[in-house]
């Protein structure tokens, strides 16, 4: 799929935690970074606890195997439209032929016609059988004519059912290729639904991880609001922010090399939020309050 699809199916997946502060024009100017932490002009608000999706990896799995079964669906309901409008087109072609050699038959009948009639009697019986009007000459033509009239019915018949055939056929495969668009379009979707699932399920397994490694290390896990006010005392919960020294990243103000050590890969602050939530759980759960001098922002975070 395209960068431009990808990020639009992540933007719709991430739950943002919104934030109203009425300082929030004043704090423009402010230089972020570890140093920041120690001002108290401007308070985090308070935020609401919530479990997005992709704290969930049970969960986030089955939804991306309802999205791979949905996926299936529709690329087999296209496979087998493809497949119909194809033997449907065959078939054309083959009454194509059909109509060709019924046409041919029916020529041939008429010739039949004309050559029996032509050789119903000599040049002068002829020629007086066809200036003659009585109702007599009718009834010698129709005797005349008798044993091909019969052939060139059928051959008559013959084009007219496949010509109803056709029409027919040429309706079916009308239909089958307007439905081409619609199956393509939902298999758009489909395909995008299953990138965005197989996304969450990516985050999923980081904090995951991070679960395990919390109950292993034994530090005690932060709640929403604390993870809120770290990232508002970091970067004023900019997740797309880079500090003016240039030292640290993102919404947790991650240094490159912390990031690659959970897992991370590029610019910290150039990832979704949701994965700088996920790493930045990771890196807790290895490593406590640390990388979050409790003289500055780490003073949010648990007492461990």
């Amino acid at each position: 799929m395209g960068e431009s699809l990808r990020a639009q199916e992540r933007s719709r997946l991430t739950v943002f935690f919104v934030v109203v502060v009425a300082a929030m024009a004043a704090a423009g100017g402010v230089a972020f970074g570890q140093a920041d932490g120690g001002g108290e002009a401007a308070q985090p608000v308070a935020v609401e606890a919530a479990m997005p999706p992709w704290r969930d990896l049970e969960r986030a799995q089955q939804d991306l195997e309802i999205a791979m079964t949905a996926r299936e669906t529709v690329q087999a309901a296209m496979d087998r439209t493809f497949d119909e409008l194809h033997l449907e087109l065959a078939r054309l072609d083959q009454l194509s032929d059909v109509d060709t050699g019924k046409q041919l038959l029916q020529e041939e009948a008429e010739r039949l016609v004309v050559q029996e009639y032509m050789s119903g009697g000599d040049r002068e019986d002829l020629a007086f059988i066809l200036g003659v009007s009585e109702a007599t000459d009718a009834l010698w033509r129709e005797a005349l004519l008798s044993e091909v009239s019969e052939v060139v019915a059928q051959a008559l018949d013959a084009r007219q059912n496949v010509a109803g055939e056709r029409e027919r056929t040429e309706a079916r495969a009308k239909r089958l290729d307007e439905a081409l668009p619609y199956l393509s379009s939902r298999l758009v979707d489909a395909e995008a639904s299953v990138e965005a699932a197989e996304w969450v399920v990516y985050i999923a397994q980081i904090n995951d991880m991070a679960d395990r490694e919390l109950a292993e290390n034994g530090f005690i896990e932060p709640t929403e609001q604390q993870w809120h006010n770290l990232r508002w005392c970091e970067s004023r919960n900019r997740y797309a922010i880079e500090s003016s020294n240039g030292l640290f990243y993102g919404a947790y103000q991650f240094e490159p090399r912390t990031w690659r050590t959970v897992g991370g890969a590029g610019n910290p602050a150039h990832a979704p939020p949701e994965e700088q939530d996920a790493r930045a759980r990771l890196l807790y759960s290895r490593r406590g309050d640390q990388p979050w001098p409790r003289e500055y922002c780490g003073r949010w975070l648990p007492v461990n």
